[in-house]
């Protein structure tokens, strides 16, 4: 006899229903293994899916996110919509109006903030760890053909370089809106970009600028990750906050607020906030957030 595992679906970084990243969030987790896990995100074919276990002695939930190819050890729109999905079902009580409550991921503990009326949701914001660094890289012709684009559609006034807050990702500063919808996923040649052995990371191309302003556009390809394109990567924006503010994109003294929108390309736009504090430490204090949007439910089959 099959079991029913139920699910919700929820679009994240949205504030109106079926645009943003798409989520199923299986509210039932501790009756799954984890290849029941893989094989219902897998189904599900979304960026990511997540699974929900018994709240722990402190009242924190611990969250399970899978791509439809392994498990996440963090990501941002799986988080920011599981919060808003446990605060609407009255799982995270909201007995003010913001409430701060912790969420376990396989990175640890993580601080969300809901923000609401009424005991309902309005925005939720995710805290992130400081940023980590990796290797600059200089091969902007082999980065560029592999995306579909010309050298000199990548700048080169800003670094082509790794960053995590979790999850590492591959900042490539693109010139113009044109170029970054000329971008084009190309699992084989992405995949080309790192050597045997290495860790082939996902590439986030992103626009700095419109008209003089600082206005992020972003894309972000991860087919490697089951992931072809991304219409909101909330574990990419936070780093991408560091890269901003270490390369004088933004002033984070005392404190810088931002939108990225993401997704235009794909027709799931998405509206991301990020928020970036330099600490007295040299570090920066990051989160995101974003306002979500509950679109279905039911139950899988096992």
């Amino acid at each position: 006899m099959s079991r029913k595992t139920p699910f919700i679906l929820v679009d994240v970084f949205t504030s109106r229903p079926f645009g943003g990243n798409q989520l199923a969030v299986f509210t039932e987790g501790a009756a799954l293994s984890a290849s029941e896990m893989q094989e219902l995100a897998h189904e599900m074919n979304f960026s990511e899916s997540t699974f929900v276990m018994p709240p722990e002695s402190s009242g924190a939930r611990r969250v399970r996110i899978f791509t439809p190819k392994h498990e996440m050890p963090m990501a941002g729109h799986p988080t920011v919509g599981t919060t808003w999905v446990l605060a609407s079902r009255g799982e995270i009580p909201l007995d003010s109006a913001s409430v701060d409550a912790t969420v376990h991921l396989g990175i640890g503990p993580v601080t969300v903030t809901i923000e609401n009326t009424g005991g309902k949701p309005d925005f939720v914001w995710m805290g992130h760890r400081a940023a980590e660094f990796g290797a600059k890289r200089h091969d902007r012709g082999r980065i560029a053909k592999a995306l579909g684009i010309t050298a000199a559609d990548i700048r080169d006034d800003l670094p082509i370089q790794a960053v995590s807050t979790g999850v590492p990702f591959l900042f490539v500063p693109v010139r113009s809106l044109d170029a970054l919808a000329k971008c084009a996923v190309n699992a084989a040649a992405l995949a080309a970009l790192f050597k045997p052995g290495e860790t082939i990371l996902p590439v986030y191309m992103f626009v700095a600028n419109e008209a003089g302003e600082f206005a992020p556009r972003s894309r972000m390809f991860g087919p490697h990750d089951g992931v072809p394109e991304d219409p909101a990567t909330g574990g990419a924006s936070a780093p991408f906050g560091a890269y901003a503010a270490t390369y004088k994109l933004i002033d984070p003294a005392p404190k810088a607020a931002f939108l990225i929108r993401q997704g235009v390309e794909m027709g799931r736009p998405s509206e991301i906030h990020v928020e970036v504090a330099r600490k007295d430490s040299g570090s920066f204090a990051i989160r995101i957030g974003g306002r979500c949007a509950i679109v279905g439910e039911g139950a899988m089959f096992l």
